[in-house]
């Protein structure tokens, strides 16, 4: 299974983007926080109300949702491009 140096490694890509997804997801969030409701920055995420924070953790869980739901779909696909 996956043998090629190319499926491992884009198999190894699509399993660290569970963790590597978290700071985009804080980076986005406080992005577009600043963007849309004035001044906001990360310390306001980590120091703040507790709603910021499980508003990050309810987008983490959701691309966790998606990710789990394409996961088969995924390494078929990379299965399927090493023949």
């Amino acid at each position: 299974m996956l043998n090629t140096p190319l499926t491992q490694t884009l198999s190894l890509i699509w399993k660290l983007l569970t963790v590597l997804i978290l700071p985009v997801i804080m980076a986005i969030y406080v992005k577009t926080m600043d963007t849309y409701y004035g001044p906001f920055a990360f310390v306001d995420l980590d120091l703040g109300k507790n709603l910021h924070k499980w508003v990050v953790l309810a987008i983490y869980l959701a691309f966790l949702l998606c990710w789990n739901r394409l996961n088969p779909h995924v390494i078929s696909a990379l299965k399927r491009l090493e023949y």
